[in-house]
C-alpha cells in the first residue's frame, strides 16, 4: 500500500511539473512575439511616417534615416528651351548604296583604262596613216586596220561615258545629288556611312509642317540621349507605307544605334519657354506613369506625376506653375521612397 502511494505521488509530481514547463514554454513564446512585433512597429515607426493631404500622400522620413538610406536632394535651376515640332526617323541601311558604288567604280576604272588604250591606237593610227602617205612605206590595209582599231576604242569610251553617267544618274535617283557628289569625289562621309561611323537617318515629316528642312535636329537615342543630327539633303523617293516630307540627315554612331530603328525628332521651333529638366534618376515608374519625388520640407516629401512628352539629354523637361525654380526632388533613392509609400498603405489596411 505505502509503494502504490509512493508511485502515485511520483507521477502526480511528474505531472505537475511538466504542465509548468509547458505554460512557461508558450508564454515566453508570446511573450517573444509581442517582443518582436513591438520591435517591427517602433522600427516602422522610426523609419518613416506616412499621410494623406487632400488627396496626396505625404511621406515623413528623418535625416538620419535619409543620410543612412542614401537619400539625395537636388534643387533645380530653371531654364529656357523652345517648344519643339515632332517628326519620326528610321536608320536606313545603305547596302544598295555601296553596291552603286562599287558599279560606279567599277564603270570609271573602265573608261580610264580604255581611255589609256584610246591615247595607245591613236598613236599607232597617226603613225601608220604617216607611213603610209610619205611614200607608201606602209599598206593601205596596215593603215585601215589601225584606223579601225582606233574607232572602235574610241567608241567604247564613248559607251563606258556613257555607263558612267548612266550609275551616277541610278545614284541620284535613289539617293539625291549630295550622295551622288559624295560617290563621283570619294568623300570621307561616304566611308563614314558604309563604316557605319556614321548612320543615314529617313526624317518624315506631315505635309504643311514645315516650309524647309531645318540644317540640324536633334534625334532620341535609347537611353534617351540626344544626337545631333545634320541635313544631307531631300529624300527623293518616299516609300509608300511612310506618307509625309522626308530628308536623309546624317546621325553619328552611337552604342545601341542600329539599322531599321525607328526614333523620335525633336525640331526647336516657336518662342522659349521657362522650365526645369527633371533628372533621369529622379524618375520612378508605376503604373506606366512617370513620377518624381518633391521634398515639400526638409523631411517630407510629396509624389507628382512627369509628364514625358519632351525628353533631353539627361531627363525630361517640363514647364508651367508646378514646376517652380527652386524645385526640390530625390534624385538617388526614389525607388525606395515608392516602395516606402505603399508598404505604409498595406500596413495601414491592415
Amino acid at each position: 500500500m505505502i509503494v502504490t502511494r509512493s508511485i502515485k505521488w511520483l507521477l502526480a509530481t511528474l505531472i505537475t511539473l511538466t504542465a509548468i514547463s509547458i505554460v512557461a514554454v508558450v508564454y515566453g513564446a508570446a511573450s517573444r512575439q509581442r517582443a518582436d512585433d513591438e520591435d517591427q512597429q517602433e522600427t516602422v515607426q522610426t523609419y518613416s511616417h506616412m499621410s494623406v493631404e487632400n488627396g496626396t500622400a505625404r511621406i515623413a522620413l528623418d535625416a538620419a534615416t535619409q543620410a543612412r538610406e542614401g537619400i539625395r536632394i537636388e534643387s533645380l535651376t530653371a531654364m529656357s528651351r523652345r517648344a519643339e515640332l515632332r517628326a519620326t526617323s528610321v536608320l536606313i541601311p545603305v547596302s544598295s548604296l555601296a553596291a552603286l558604288r562599287n558599279n560606279y567604280v567599277a564603270a570609271k576604272t573602265k573608261v580610264e583604262r580604255d581611255r589609256v588604250d584610246l591615247a595607245t591606237s591613236r598613236n599607232q593610227y597617226e603613225r601608220t596613216k604617216t607611213l603610209y602617205e610619205d611614200d607608201q612605206n606602209l599598206s593601205l590595209q596596215a593603215m585601215q586596220n589601225a584606223e579601225a582599231t582606233y574607232r572602235n576604242i574610241q567608241a567604247q569610251v564613248t559607251a563606258d561615258e556613257q555607263n558612267v553617267n548612266l550609275q551616277q544618274d541610278t545614284i541620284r535617283l535613289n539617293w539625291g545629288n549630295v550622295i551622288e557628289g559624295w560617290v563621283s569625289n570619294n568623300r570621307p562621309m561616304l566611308d563614314a556611312l558604309l563604316d557605319q561611323r556614321e548612320f543615314l537617318a529617313q526624317v518624315v515629316f506631315a505635309p504643311g509642317e514645315v516650309a524647309a528642312a531645318p540644317r540640324s535636329l536633334w534625334i532620341t537615342a535609347p537611353g534617351n540621349k540626344l544626337l545631333e543630327a545634320g541635313l544631307v539633303s531631300p529624300m527623293p523617293q518616299v516609300d509608300a507605307q511612310i506618307q509625309g516630307i522626308s530628308f536623309l540627315y546624317t546621325v553619328p554612331s552611337r552604342p545601341g544605334l542600329a539599322v531599321g530603328m525607328n526614333l523620335a525628332v525633336l525640331v526647336p521651333v516657336g518662342s522659349p519657354v521657362r522650365g526645369l529638366t527633371i533628372p533621369q534618376s529622379a524618375i520612378v515608374w508605376w503604373e506606366g506613369k512617370a513620377w518624381v519625388y518633391k521634398a515639400t520640407s526638409p523631411t517630407a516629401f510629396t509624389r507628382y506625376e512627369v509628364a514625358t512628352e519632351n525628353p533631353v539629354t539627361g531627363g525630361y523637361f517640363v514647364s508651367g506653375a508646378a514646376y517652380p525654380s527652386g524645385m526640390k526632388v530625390v534624385t538617388a533613392g526614389a525607388q525606395l521612397l515608392l516602395s516606402e509609400e505603399f508598404r505604409s498603405q498595406i500596413q495601414e489596411e491592415d
